[in-house]
């Protein structure tokens, strides 16, 4: 019942179709990624697990095809380990694979169609589903958590022109979601509500400068469930999230400066625990609320020159989440402190980006006490055109 934070694919196209409002592009080169991608936190005690890592080997490839269509596909291998009360379990094998192709129907005009090919392990024992959950915190930002979510299909159109010094846009995205079988202990299917995301942004060039301010909203359909209580029973309603973001991006020394801000807010979800009886009958079903929620981040990038071609490319970020349930609690709320950056090289007529990171923050137990955590995060990525 996770939902992840990310951009969407109604923000891709909104940015995408932004790229194209002047005109047509001029034909691509087909690109191919490759990295290495090592998250790793410590937590003091208190919390429900000692540490937690996560190793990728993430793929990425896009292919242009004349001036007005491109396809891309991104896949990976991770490797997640939670570490609690002196034992480490483990998630690990390939994730999902996206594939998405992007059309210009016309200037300033993009229709994506994207699919979520079931590559990865969807069915959790009781030791991966551990895992899963504290991958899945928000405030910790790992880029996987689930490896596997079933079949999907997600389409999108964005519309973007120019008026007069503005750039407008607006982007609608609807994703149709499969069931899947989230756990080996239990006979159910598991069918994640629908999701419909639309977002609208403008920017706005000032000298060496320019201002993107973008909002977008998310709502999503009643997750349903079919096992041996009933089939589509209603699960868990997730709550309206509304995501506001800017960027200020300017020219200074070697190279371009961006601010950043963002912050995603959560509504209140329901969830339905069924009652059952001695006999395994079902009687009737509880409602909880879930919390909400409300992630707020902001951050600087940047070029420093090192000479000789050189340069260093700066990355702080500051992140902070507040979660409170119906009762008041607000265990998992947090902040996360971080700094680093990264040398882009060229070897052997590719790019390679390698990049650290260190996250020092806190985050609330179970009794409202904050826990300090540690992290070290080592990224390369490796690109080649073509």
């Amino acid at each position: 019942m996770t939902r992840r934070i990310g951009p969407g694919a109604a923000a891709f196209a909104l940015a995408a179709a932004l790229a194209f409002a002047l005109g047509p592009a001029p034909v691509a080169a087909q690109t191919v990624g490759v990295g290495v991608d090592y998250v790793g936190y410590d937590f003091e005690d208190g919390l429900n697990a000692e540490s937690a890592r996560l190793f990728m080997i993430p793929v990425a490839v896009r292919v242009p095809v004349g001036q007005s269509l491109r396809f891309d596909l991104y896949s990976a291998w991770a490797d997640g380990r939670v570490s609690q009360a002196g034992t480490t379990y483990q998630l690990t094998g390939p994730v999902d694979t996206n594939i998405k192709g992007s059309w210009q129907a016309l200037p300033g005009v993009l229709v994506s169609l994207g699919a979520n090919l079931p590559t990865g392990n969807s069915t959790h024992d009781d030791e991966e589903a551990l895992v899963a959950s504290v991958l899945s915190t928000d405030l910790l930002g790992f880029r996987e958590s689930t490896w596997g979510t079933g079949f999907a299909l997600t389409s999108s159109v964005a519309v973007a022109r120019t008026v007069g010094t503005f750039g407008l846009g607006i982007a609608a995205a609807y994703a149709a979601r499969n069931g899947f079988e989230p756990s080996e202990g239990a006979q159910l299917t598991y069918q994640p509500g629908n999701e419909i995301r639309v977002r609208a942004g403008f920017d706005k060039n000032f000298g060496n400068s320019t201002l993107t301010f973008g909002a977008t909203f998310i709502n999503y359909a009643e997750d349903k469930v079919s096992d041996d209580l009933g089939d589509d029973r209603n699960l868990f309603q997730a709550g309206n999230r509304i995501r506001f973001d800017a960027t200020y991006a300017f020219r200074a020394g070697a190279g371009v400066w961006t601010v950043y801000a963002a912050d995603l807010m959560r509504a209140n979800g329901d969830l339905r625990i069924a009652v059952v009886d001695d006999a395994g009958t079902l009687v009737g079903e509880d409602m909880l609320v879930t919390a909400k929620q409300n992630l707020l981040l902001g951050g600087l990038m940047g070029t420093v020159g090192l000479g000789s071609g050189f340069v260093f490319r700066p990355h702080v970020e500051f992140r902070s989440q507040s979660r409170e349930e119906a009762d008041g609690n607000d265990a998992g709320s947090g902040w996360i402190l971080s700094g680093g950056g990264d040398i882009p090289l060229r070897i052997f007529g590719s790019e390679f980006f390698p990049k650290a990171r260190v996250h020092y923050g806190s985050i609330k137990d179970a009794t409202g006490e904050g826990v300090g955590l540690l992290a070290l995060e080592f990224q390369g990525t490796l690109r080649f055109t073509f």
